[in-house]
């Protein structure tokens, strides 16, 4: 006989009442123990009764028997004939029962073998005959689940609720409905998250700054003119050069910016901004009760600020062409940022689209370009 593993436990967070979540196959054994075999069949038919209740599915008897015949002795009681059982039958748990009658109650001890597993584990308990199929069912509850029954007092141990008087206990076509309980809701990922840089994998949090939440950043790259001011001449076409700081927000990869930047080839310009920017992270995913994730982080980001160009040329008496003086006007720009952490300390970025639209009084100037550059996290 399986020794009783953890009779006594139960989760107190957890409920035996609650009905299971998936429709599992059962390969339920022939109940053994006492001389009375009306009190074994009956355990059995509550058995039968409690899984149907509870929403499983039961192997059929001729399947079990053959199993049964690989087993030496004829009766499985051993984890490794739970196990030939299971896998012979294509159960996902084996129960098997011993009955002790007695005057009034039963003392019934049911094991139970989940095959993902290797778990085997036990509960007992007197039954009492007038309520045999709830506190069967309330036993098969607590048993056939994928966590286990825990640690802690078993249901039926706990201290009985006075009943509301002459309510009897709810049931329906006969079999008793047990009251629906919520289940425990799921323990949160702790905040950790294993992030795979490419120069050495470090276990983090959160997912985007890596707890540096200040960064240093510059970059390099182009412009172009999409539409231009009423009598621009020239080319349209720019080489950029840009520099930021920022600081990252809690832990949703939020971020505020400041910096600025100018035309290093072509059209004199510049512009200071600030901004910020939502940087997701696409790959993070659950994992072993923390988080892991590829150091990919891309969001859209806002800007405003303002624009620096000169104004128009005025020729001088000698005939050389002179910049106007410097005109400032808003602007207003959106680009898509892609940062590629290479440490904790360390990114790739790059900036996409890199819209900016400068409203003058002569009309609008519209923008648009990509950087690639890099920064540092402290």
């Amino acid at each position: 006989m399986i020794r009783r593993a953890l009779s006594c436990a139960a989760a107190a967070a957890l409920t035996a009442l609650a009905p299971a979540a998936l429709a599992d196959r059962v390969a339920v054994l022939p109940a053994r123990g006492g001389t009375d075999a009306a009190a074994r069949s009956a355990t059995e038919a509550e058995v039968a009764r409690g899984l149907a209740a509870l929403g499983h599915t039961p192997v059929p008897d001729g399947a079990i028997a053959a199993a049964l015949k690989g087993v030496a002795d004829g009766v499985a009681d051993t984890a490794d004939e739970f196990r030939a059982v299971s896998a012979q039958t294509g159960a996902d748990w084996v129960l098997t029962g011993t009955v002790e009658p007695a005057v009034t109650t039963t003392r019934v001890e049911l094991t139970a073998y989940l095959a993902s597993t290797g778990r085997v584990e036990s509960v007992a308990r007197e039954v009492d005959k007038g309520q045999a199929t709830r506190q069967t069912q309330e036993m098969l509850a607590v048993l056939l689940r994928p966590e286990g029954i825990g640690i802690g007092e078993l249901p039926w141990e706990r201290p009985a609720r006075a009943p509301s008087a002459g309510a009897p206990p709810p049931s329906e076509g006969g079999t008793v409905v047990l009251p629906p309980v919520p289940a425990a809701p799921a323990a949160p990922p702790a905040r950790e998250v294993l992030m795979a840089y490419p120069l050495g994998p470090e276990r983090v949090w959160p997912a985007y700054s890596g707890g540096r939440r200040f960064a240093v950043s510059a970059a390099l790259g182009a412009a172009v003119a999409a539409a231009r001011l009423p009598g621009a001449s020239g080319s349209a076409a720019s080489m950029v050069g840009t520099a930021r700081v920022a600081y990252a927000l809690g832990d949703r990869g939020f971020e505020l910016f400041a910096g600025g930047g100018g035309n290093l080839v072509g059209p004199f310009a510049g512009w200071i901004e600030g901004g910020a920017r939502l940087m997701l992270t696409p790959s993070l995913t659950p994992h072993e009760g923390a988080w892991r994730a590829f150091p990919l982080h891309v969001g859209p980001a806002l800007h405003l600020g303002a624009f620096f160009r000169s104004g128009a040329g005025v020729v001088g008496p000698d005939g050389a062409t002179y910049r106007g003086d410097i005109e400032v006007h808003p602007v207003l720009g959106a680009s898509i940022d892609v940062a590629l952490a290479l440490s904790p300390s360390v990114q790739l970025e790059a900036q996409l689209g890199n819209l900016r639209w400068v409203p003058t009084g002569d009309g609008s100037l519209f923008l648009i370009g990509a950087t690639l550059g890099a920064g540092a996290r402290f």
